[in-house]
């Protein structure tokens, strides 16, 4: 937006958003668990606006989510192939570097979760931990070692094992990975990362009982739960965790308010409003009830100015729009406010003027109207 002697009024928003954020401050409980979204998972994060570095966006996240107290976002969790050193896929290996540098520039901590994109599997245990290793090993020669491993990422549906039968697969290479961490990668194991089906209490008894040593930090992606705002799902993964969960920590390593979501083979789309209420229930209820250690939002922002669309993209979980250009503010939606706080509060950020000339400047600002509430800001002259 470009406009004559008129420049963005930072006072003004910097006190909103500090009257904000104190008040998300005095309405957190005291209480075991995460009481706020700490966690990005977006595979989408080194190209946002095109490239991390030079991205409205990345500047926006970093100084309103990571760097302004009460820091919200601390870890970032992103989910590889798991052959992405052997050669074959040059540009997911430099997507995953990029992801390394771009989150270790602002400070975020690292998990990591392996996958299959492709169809190709390893062929045994042995050569899963080969690879394993060759990932590990190029995080600590770039000087941004592993904290936190996942050895499969959701391996009941997106991993690619989903029957029963198949659960030992993706234990051994949980076990295998345990073996890795302690093997001088320094790395903490994040056992599961089931999505909440149906049929998830069974496939995790087949799963639990390959594993050796028996793992204390079990991550969950809890998508059945918040679509249908029922604890039932992930009830039944908590019952069927070892001692019923007592004394584990459970994650939520993937979860999304999304706005469209089809899980019986019929099109469903919530709309903004069905997003918003999702990640009210998510924080508010779910999270508030179930105390997780972190929670994991995907996603923020698709890459490359892609504007979501539930028809062709088959899910649609960001939290903000794509602006107009690099430079440009991207719009957040309604459910944003919550992931943010869980309330409907108003808050706003102004990014850095460009263009700068004596009497006219191309400025950006995002800001949250909180919830469902319509509300707007001016830019003025001081």
């Amino acid at each position: 937006m470009t406009t004559q002697r008129k420049i963005a009024r930072r006072v003004g928003l910097a006190w909103l958003m500090a009257l904000c954020l104190s008040l998300t401050v005095a309405g957190t409980p005291a209480s075991a668990g995460i009481a706020y979204v700490d966690g990005i998972s977006d595979q989408s994060l080194p190209t946002w606006d095109g490239g991390f570095s030079s991205s409205y966006f990345a500047a926006f996240f970093h100084n309103v989510w990571v760097g302004s107290p009460p820091v919200h976002i601390t870890l970032a969790r992103y989910v590889v192939q798991w052959n992405v050193m052997s050669g074959s896929y040059p540009e997911y290996r430099s997507k995953f570097e990029s992801w390394l540098t771009d989150i270790a520039s602002i400070g975020l901590t690292p998990d990591l979760a392996l996958t299959s994109y492709d169809g190709v599997y390893p062929e045994s245990s042995a050569e899963y931990k080969a690879r394993l290793q060759q990932v590990l090993g190029q995080a600590q020669t770039m000087g941004h070692s592993i904290h936190y491993l996942e050895a499969w990422n959701e391996p009941n549906n997106q991993g690619g094992y989903p029957r029963i039968d198949q659960a030992a697969i993706p234990a051994g290479y949980t076990n295998e990975a345990h073996a890795t961490c302690e093997e001088g990668y320094g790395c903490t194991i994040i056992a599961g990362n089931l999505e909440d089906t149906p049929n998830v209490a069974s496939y995790e008894d087949a799963f639990r009982a390959h594993l050796h040593p028996t793992p204390t930090i079990w991550g969950v992606h809890p998508y059945f739960s918040v679509e249908e705002r029922s604890e039932a799902p992930i009830q039944r993964v908590v019952e069927h965790l070892p001692n019923g969960g007592a004394g584990d920590q459970l994650w939520f390593t993937e979860v999304a308010a999304r706005k469209c979501r089809d899980f019986n083979g019929d099109f469903v789309e919530n709309g903004e409003t069905g997003q918003a209420e999702r990640a009210e229930w998510l924080v508010n209820m779910l999270m508030h009830n179930r105390r997780p250690e972190h929670v994991f939002y995907y996603e923020f922002l698709l890459k490359e100015h892609r504007q979501p669309d539930c028809r062709t993209e088959g899910a649609d979980d960001a939290l903000y729009l794509p602006g107009s250009g690099i430079d440009a503010a991207e719009r957040p939606r309604p459910a944003a406010s919550y992931i943010w706080s869980g309330k409907t509060v108003f808050w706003g950020y102004t990014g850095s003027a460009t263009g700068a000339q004596p009497e006219q400047a191309t400025f950006a600002g995002s800001f949250y109207p909180g919830g469902f509430l319509g509300a707007g800001y001016p830019f003025e002259y001081p």
